[in-house]
């Protein structure tokens, strides 16, 4: 790391001074640059990729991934954290699963076993460090998912939307066709049909499909709705079906709510000088949509036109003049057209225009004045920035007018490079990115021993990594082999760790199809078309004073190994001091001994917990005995994220005939293994004992509940908090809001009750407080492991005897209510929530890497679809060594046609890869004796 800043800080310094006139060093320039540098080595911001086997999973099935954690300056490894979360949400951020795994040497591996009870939809998965957590999300790594029970639990949906105008406003005609997955209409079936922005709800009707599968509905979209937000929910009201729903994105694209913007190179359109204007056209979906148009000036003199080139995006030259006001006209297939007007002229500003050059090892940077900065020797700043690194810098002035300078880009490592123009105050004037694949980034080849193979063969992948010399790199790389049968191929490399790294977690907004600019070589098309990604979506507005002052103490610490820490407090929550603390665990078996120091804090170390792993953690005074005293853990909180609402058309959605035929191959393996290995029989039938809660004060006594949640069901549930494990295991448990904006807590439609250790949590209510306030602050405030179990009363008689006790026949009904009982370890309801000097303390799982097993078969070995992996093979530990080599092997399965493999990997100090190709699988010959 230190050879590269050197190398560097020289750049900054004797680089491009002498190319040209008006362009110097200076103090200041210096010491600016240092400040940057030196806060951004000391920051150590963190940016992480995680490379899974697949996109696409079924309920139950196992996720397995590397991590790879890079610092953002110059994406060398990171030694700043030694732990790594791992989650997945579904898009209303109720928590489902969240493990921790180890890192070393910025890379971590590991699997995740989606629970089996997963309902289909859309998830995002998520990784981050607790330091991560300190600089946005930016740096965290989100990937979207799609969990299925397998495509014929689907109904397939297609539906056509035509807006119209009526009495002023937009009143939409929906076409509905529904169809089970063999094509078998959906008829006569009463279902409920609602649209809905978030979770406000504007339009619901009950109706009943036509004998075909048909359903004809018209409403009115009010203005304000957001039409980005509006989903449309389909739910068959038989409840034999159990209320069957599904939800997805209601997308209407109305060519007249095309969002057009026009953004000049470097952010300032300067009279009088010609500029390059970068245009972008989103759909309401808010994806790319190719636009044509005309450019006018104020006395409406066509002035230009301009054609977008790739996902809505493009470029065309202008000369402004001074006092006139541009705008652009688009002209729909109706006749009709819109008008969008254009950024406004300033008399007076410094444009900055950058060639960045398709095939040359430098680019060229020009800086052009207004006439009134010519004068007066005024100097400015020029910097150019990798991440947050300043690679070069310089000091301007206009004396002699126009300035230009050829840099060259080896100067910068691999990846964006962000050219920004300030004042001597720092004040950022002008900005332009640009893409530098001069350094390059790793080289991938990989040869395979045979052209074709057959199933249950051996193959055996060689892999060599070089640089953009052709030199051999040592570095760690990952490779998945997916069945193009049963995993979507436009799924495979739509992202990868060059388009993540390099454009997803710099660019500000949502980047459309990232990998289509790293998929295979980069050409001068897509040169081209990742230059407007740049000038569209370029803009960072960093705060640059920021990076002047002092580094302020960071909310979240960073992690190097996991730890049990803990505080022990008297009653009157002082600390106590050389406390006796016992830590004890059956699973990793351990006895560890320690004492509070001074502010009453403890710390165990060099422990290594296992997924299930739970700590008995005692507090003792100097004579060995127990004693009043409560102990608090200081545990990782993970922060609640915002949602994430899929706007991702679902796979059942208007799906096209060649998807429909992938899926129904896919289904038509899974039957034919079910028959072969015999797997199709009726699941075995238990009978369960009843389900109790010990020391429950359930007022039907032991077992009187629509739902008991016991003890081995919390367990299970993981690291979560009370509002989770209900979330979780509740159906139709949810948090909404009132009309005073206040949160309120029902299940399904009936509000919650929340009785604790058989104490009325009303009685607790603080004056001023709404009841769902305090019911959100108890659901965060206790966690899954301080739990003993919880019963739900529903209906009937279980309802019945809480609302005597606890309701005002005057005023409320009992079937108004859903009642829960908690009890808890603790049993003093929400008074105390621990018990008295002891703690029994639940990790978040901790995972640590398994082997992903694949058969292995002797040459004579006869396919007989009895192995059908759709992840073929899975190697996240693949080490090329001195000479850039490595080499894999592993067997096909049963399943002839053709697999896809992808490789991605980095080698730690900088430079990243990536490769994709094909395997082919043909059919064993027909062997006659």
């Amino acid at each position: 790391m230190k050879k590269i800043v050197l190398v560097l800080f020289f750049g900054v310094f004797t680089v491009g001074f002498a190319f040209a006139q008006g362009i110097s060093t200076s103090k200041g320039i210096q010491k600016i640059t240092e400040a940057i540098n030196s806060r951004n080595d000391s920051l150590s911001i963190e940016k992480l990729y995680i490379h899974t086997d697949k996109s696409n999973y079924a309920a139950g099935d196992t996720l397995w991934f590397k991590a790879y954690l890079l610092k953002a300056s110059l994406l060398n490894y990171s030694d700043r954290s030694g732990l790594l979360y791992i989650e997945i949400r579904s898009d209303s951020t109720d928590y489902l699963q969240r493990i921790m795994v180890p890192v070393f040497n910025g890379i971590s591996y590991g699997s995740l076993v989606l629970n089996e009870d997963l309902p289909r939809g859309n998830y995002t998965l998520r990784g981050y460090t607790s330091w991560m957590l300190n600089f946005g999300e930016n740096y965290q790594f989100k990937k979207e998912l799609y969990v299925s029970n397998g495509p014929d639990t689907e109904w397939l949906i297609r539906y056509h939307a035509k807006v119209k105008q009526e009495s002023g406003k937009d009143n939409v005609q929906l076409n509905l066709r529904i169809n089970e997955f063999d094509k078998a209409p959906v008829g006569l079936r009463e279902m409920q049909v609602s649209i809905t922005n978030g979770k406000k709800t504007w339009f619901k009707s009950k109706t009943e499909t036509s004998l075909e599968g048909n359903l004809d509905l018209s409403f009115d979209i009010p203005d304000k709705i957001p039409p980005k937000e509006l989903a449309l929910t389909i739910q068959d009201l038989r409840k034999s079906q159990g209320l069957r729903s599904v939800k997805v994105p209601l997308t209407l694209n109305r060519p007249e709510y095309i969002d057009l913007q026009f953004m000049p190179e470097g952010g300032v359109l300067v009279a009088s000088q010609s500029s390059k204007i970068a245009f972008k056209a989103l759909n309401e979906d808010g994806y790319g949509v190719n636009v044509r148009g005309k450019i006018y000036n104020s006395k409406q003199e066509e002035v230009g036109v301009f054609a977008s080139s790739h996902k809505g995006m493009g470029a065309f030259n202008l000369n402004p003049q001074a006092g006139e006001a541009y705008s652009a006209k688009l002209e729909f297939a109706d006749g009709s057209y819109k008008t969008y007007s254009f950024p406004v002229v300033v008399p007076s500003g410094i444009a900055l225009s950058v060639d960045n050059f398709f095939d040359r090892d430098s680019c060229e940077l020009t800086l052009t004045p207004s006439e009134d900065l010519k004068v007066g020797g005024k100097e400015y700043y020029i910097m150019g920035l990798s991440g947050s690194m300043v690679c070069w810098a310089a000091t301007i002035n206009f004396k002699k007018g126009q300035i230009k300078t050829r840099l060259n880009k080896t100067i910068f490592p691999g990846g964006i490079v962000r050219f920004v123009l300030t004042d001597q105050n720092i004040k950022p004037l002008a900005e332009r990115m640009i893409y530098n694949h001069v350094n390059g980034n790793l080289n991938i080849s990989v040869q395979t021993d045979k052209s074709a193979y057959v199933q249950r063969d051996s193959i055996s992948l060689k892999i060599k990594a070089t640089d953009k010399n052709g030199n051999p790199v040592s570095g760690s790389f990952s490779i998945a082999v997916t069945d193009d049968a049963q995993v979507k191929k436009d799924s495979i490399a739509n992202d990868n760790i060059l388009s993540r790294m390099f454009l997803s977690s710099v660019l500000k907004g949502h980047v459309e199809d990232p990998g289509y600019y790293y998929n295979g070589v980069i050409n001068e098309e897509k040169w081209r078309n990742m230059e407007y990604l740049l000038l569209t979506q370029g803009w960072v507005g960093y705060d640059w004073q920021e990076t002047l002052k002092p580094i302020k103490p960071m909310i979240y610490a960073s992690e190097q190994e996991f730890l049990v820490k803990g505080k022990v407090t008297n009653a009157f929550n002082k600390p106590v001091a050389k406390s006796g603390i016992t830590l004890l665990s059956k699973k990793p078996l351990l006895i560890m001994d320690t004492l509070t120091n001074d502010k009453g804090d403890f710390e165990f170390k060099g422990l290594f917990p296992v997924d299930t792993a739970a700590f008995f953690i005692s507090a003792r005074n100097k004579n060995g005995k127990k004693f009043n005293v409560g102990i608090d853990m200081y545990e990782f909180k993970p922060p609640v994220f915002p949602s994430v609402a899929s706007r991702t058309k679902p796979w059942f959605v208007n799906i096209d005939t060649l998807n429909y035929a992938v899926l129904n191959q896919q289904l038509s393996l899974q039957k034919t293994y079910r028959t072969v290995t015999g797997k199709n029989m009726l699941k075995e039938v238990k009978i369960i004992a009843k389900k109790l809660v010990k020391g429950s004060k359930n007022l039907n006594g032991p077992g009187g509940a629509d739902l008991i949640i016991d003890e081995q069901d919390i367990s299970k549930a993981g690291k979560v908090t009370l509002g989770d494990l209900l979330t979780k295991k509740l159906k139709g448990f949810h948090e909404t809001i009132n009309r005073s904006g206040k949160p309120v807590y029902k299940v399904n439609g009936e509000a919650v009750y929340l009785i604790m250790d058989g104490m009325d949590t009303k009685f607790f209510l603080a004056e001023g407080t709404a009841y769902g306030e305090y019911l959100k602050e108890l659901f965060e405030y206790y966690d899954a492991d301080e739990i003993k179990g919880i019963e739900v009363m529903i209906k009937g008689k279980n309802i019945m005897s809480y609302g005597s006790r606890f309701l005002n026949p005057m005023s409320e009904r009992p079937w108004d209510f859903v009642f829960i009982e908690v009890t808890t370890r603790a049993g003093n309801g929400p008074l105390l929530k621990k018990a008295i000097g002891n703690y029994v303390y639940k990790p978040i799982p901790f995972t640590i890497p398994r082997k992903f097993y694949a058969p292995r078969y002797l040459p004579e070995s006869i396919a007989d679809m009895s192995d059908i992996r759709a992840t073929v093979h899975w190697d996240p530990d693949i080490v090329t060594n001195k000479d850039g080599n490595a080499t894999i092997k592993f067997f096909a399965a049963d399943n002839p046609g053709n697999y896809t493999f992808v490789i991605e990997g980095a080698d730690l100090q900088g430079s990243l890869g990536f490769k994709t190709n094909k395997i082919i699988i043909k059919k064993q010959a027909i062997q006659v004796k």
